[in-house]
């Protein structure tokens, strides 16, 4: 079984190819799937800011997933900025923007930025995908 939890409130999950999905649930929900024989537990705490990060920072994998478009990056670079006081736990990823871009910030901030593969089916698993996931989850 595998699991995705995100934004929480008391609500039933619905799910789609195997996954179940929790939309809006809260703390017990995520018990719940605590308590349940789920491979993985994907929370997704939308805009992360000050409760949210202490949330995260206790998961097993922390990945803040940001944007390098322009009218996107400063939300990004903003969280960056701030992870010098973190540990290096952290990993980063981005879909958009360019790979200059990218560049520049792993440069400034002596840190890894992956790049999420574009896809244009979101329940298609493609091999860019696989090696994406494989280097995000093996570091």
């Amino acid at each position: 079984m595998a699991g995705f939890c995100g934004s929480f409130k008391k609500t039933m999950p619905y799910r789609i190819l195997e996954v179940d999905y929790y939309a809006q649930a809260g703390a017990k929900e995520l018990a719940d799937c605590l308590n349940e024989s789920y491979r993985y537990i994907i929370v997704d705490y939308g805009e992360i800011t000050g409760q949210g990060f202490a949330d995260c920072a206790r998961c097993d994998l922390k990945v803040i997933v940001g944007s390098l478009s322009e009218w996107q990056a400063e939300a990004f670079l903003e969280i960056m900025r701030k992870d010098e006081k973190r540990d290096k736990s952290w990993k980063y990823a981005a879909a958009f923007g360019s790979e200059e871009t990218r560049k520049e910030i792993e440069k400034k901030y002596r840190i890894s930025v992956r790049r999420i593969p574009y896809t244009k089916d979101a329940f298609a698993i493609t091999h860019a995908d696989m090696v994406f996931l494989k280097e995000l989850l093996g570091d």
